[in-house]
């Protein structure tokens, strides 16, 4: 089982990968310029074998940090998520590198994972501002699911939040919960 976070929606909003901070580089750039160590590791010495001209380009990440993010495909087809949002489009966010959860527990005792999940977060309400418009409530809902049926259990309705995203701030605490209805607005 998995837990899915999702995005609702009455309109389309853009997909893809928001948030990472990346150079792109070929193959022998990054092996000629930056990392001439790795040109004999697996795996750089099997993508050279599969591109022995070195002219396929990878992302490079100077820090965990910088390549954490969000990643958003959708909308969801052949799902029927209509008793479980009000909005008609309905798109699944994934953390990259990270989590939608971060506390003073996980800053104490994994200072690198508590970074790379505040990214994360920021990124969510970052994206979350840049693409709503005023007067618009998306809703955020998360649950596990086995297989294709993912809306299956009811939001508990003890985990309701409401965010203004005009006034939010994030600060040092924050978990999207399993089950966590939020309905996000913006006046």
């Amino acid at each position: 089982m998995t837990l899915f976070y999702y995005i609702a929606a009455n309109r389309e909003l853009p997909t893809g990968s928001f948030g990472k901070n990346g150079t792109v580089m070929t193959l022998m750039d990054y092996v000629t310029h930056v990392n001439p160590a790795e040109k004999d590791r697996f795996p750089m010495k099997t993508l050279l074998e599969k591109y022995p001209h070195g002219d396929k380009f990878i992302e490079i990440y100077e820090t965990e940090e910088d390549a954490a993010g969000l990643y958003i495909t959708g909308p969801l087809t052949g799902q029927d998520s209509s008793r479980m949002f009000k909005n008609r489009l309905v798109y699944q966010v994934n953390p990259d590198g990270g989590s939608f959860e971060m506390n003073d527990e996980l800053k104490s005792s994994h200072p690198v994972l508590y970074q790379t999940s505040k990214k994360c977060l920021v990124e969510l309400f970052n994206y979350l501002a840049h693409h709503m418009e005023t007067g618009e409530e998306f809703e955020l809902y998360s649950c596990w699911a086995d297989g294709l049926e993912r809306f299956n259990d009811m939001p508990k309705k003890e985990l309701d939040l409401v965010i203004e995203l005009t006034t939010f701030t994030l600060g040092n605490e924050f978990e999207w919960k399993e089950r966590q209805m939020i309905r996000v607005k913006k006046y």
